[in-house]
């Protein structure tokens, strides 16, 4: 009954909500490009609440279900059909995010509703083979209490991707100030602590994060919304110039992928696939 009100919520959070509150509270500028989000597919009913993405052999693409599914990985193409379900010998706590290196795909068991987990890890695998190299346990460094007050529930987590031999975090808040934190790990198994970067008022949840493929920009997704993120001398920063887009259509979004340095992949729990078009203005 909780889920399905928390959906319900969802729905209309994401389909009513734009981004003024972004722009009067966090700075987020109008884009000065024009942007598309199109459904493009629906899931196979096989693929339970896709919750992360990332790119598979011949232009297909890895997802996965979070808490209460199989810990597997599923391959499918831009049509939604599944191409392959690949059983991996690990545990789904709540798994929310895939993140890649070239040689490497990591797995975000990191869900962290009540703000009160002690056991976060990212299982790193062989992307030759699918093979576990290792996994990193991890911990945010300002938190104390498990879970803190009410008001200070920024330790959620849902968002990741690789850059430079490092992992950047970007936590779900929960607090009634909600607040994007940028968190970084090394990508390397181990017992470590997650440092705080920085942090940013937002209006949504974050859900899921991606870096484009050039490295010039990485875009943040939340319900109802993508922020865009310039990325300057190679730095992953919250700081440099950014972006709110409206992305009402795609409801309880859980997942984003760039698959060019215009287009993004997103996915939503209840199976739909939608790109996002950014159309560069004409210099």
């Amino acid at each position: 009954m909780l889920y399905k009100i928390f959906t319900i919520y969802v729905y209309f959070q994401s389909l009513f909500c734009g981004c003024g509150a972004d722009r009067r509270n966090g700075d987020f500028e109008k884009p000065d490009f024009k942007y598309k989000v199109k459904k493009i597919a629906r899931l196979d009913k096989r693929i339970q609440e896709s919750s992360g993405l990332a790119h598979a052999p011949d232009s297909t693409f890895w997802t996965h279900g979070d808490s209460g599914t199989p810990p597997d990985l599923y391959r499918f193409n831009l049509k939604g059909e599944l191409l392959q379900t690949l059983p991996l010998a690990l545990k789904n706590r709540d798994w929310e995010e895939l993140a890649e290196s070239e040689e490497q795909l990591f797995i975000g068991d990191f869900g962290n509703n009540q703000n009160s987990r002690k056991d976060l890890r990212i299982h790193v695998l062989n992307r030759q083979n699918y093979t576990l190299e290792g996994t990193i346990s991890f911990s945010f460094e300002d938190q104390a209490a498990f879970p803190p007050d009410k008001n200070n529930q920024h330790f959620d987590l849902e968002a990741f991707f690789y850059h430079q031999d490092s992992l950047y975090l970007f936590t779900k808040s929960r607090g009634r100030n909600k607040q994007l934190k940028l968190y970084t790990l090394p990508a390397t198994p181990g017992n470590h602590v997650a440092q705080l970067r920085e942090q940013m008022p937002v209006k949504a949840m974050t859900t899921a994060a991606a870096l484009s493929p050039d490295g010039k920009r990485f875009a943040i997704l939340g319900y109802g919304r993508v922020y865009l993120f310039e990325v300057q001398n190679d730095n992953i920063s919250l700081n440099g110039k950014h972006y709110c887009l409206s992305a009402g259509k795609t409801g309880q979004a859980e997942a984003i992928l760039y698959t060019s340095p215009n287009q993004l992949l997103l996915t939503n729990e209840g199976g739909k696939v939608f790109s996002l078009t950014l159309k560069e203005k004409k210099k």
